[in-house]
C-alpha cells in the first residue's frame, strides 16, 4: 500500500518519533523523514515533495505545525495531524484533515495512513489559522 509513498514526520518527543518511524518502515514507506523541530520539517519540505505528512499539531515550545499542514496540502500532500488535545483533533477533522487523537496504537496510525493514500489530494484545502500565539495548548 505505502511502497511508492514518502513521509515527512514531524514529532518533537526524539523516542517516540524514533519508535513510530520505524513503524512507517515497516509499513512499506518508501521514504521516512524525520524532523523533531518544526523549522527542521519547513526545511524539508523545500528539498522534497511528500505525499503523506504525519504533523504533531504542538511542537518546539508552543508552536504549531498547522501553517506548515496548510502549506503542504496546498502542494498536494496528504495530511494527518496527531494531537493530545481533543480541541485541535475536531479542528482537523472539521477542515477535513486526517487526525490521530494522542497517544495512538500503531493499528489505528496504520488506519488513517491507509484513509489518507486513498484521499485525493487536497490542494485545495481551506485555510487553517496558526493561533498559536492566543492560545497555547499542550499534548
Amino acid at each position: 500500500m505505502f511502497d511508492d509513498k514518502t513521509i515527512l514526520y514531524l514529532e518533537d518527543e526524539p523516542l517516540i518519533a524514533l519508535d513510530i518511524a520505524e513503524f512507517l518502515e515497516t509499513l512499506g514507506f518508501q521514504f521516512v523523514k524525520v524532523a523533531y523541530r518544526l523549522d527542521q520539517a519547513e526545511k524539508y519540505t523545500d528539498q522534497m515533495r511528500f505525499s503523506i505528512a504525519l504533523l504533531d499539531i504542538n511542537v518546539d515550545r508552543k508552536q504549531t505545525s498547522l501553517a506548515l499542514g496548510e502549506q503542504l496540502a496546498k502542494k498536494g500532500t496528504r495530511v494527518v495531524f496527531a494531537s493530545g488535545n481533543s480541541v485541535d483533533i475536531a479542528r482537523m477533522a472539521d477542515l477535513g484533515h486526517g487526525h490521530l487523537q494522542k497517544p495512538f496504537t500503531y493499528d489505528a496510525l496504520e488506519e488513517v495512513l491507509t484513509a489518507a493514500a486513498m484521499k485525493p489530494t487536497r490542494s485545495d484545502a481551506p485555510p487553517v489559522q496558526d493561533k498559536s500565539s492566543v492560545v497555547t495548548l499542550r499534548d
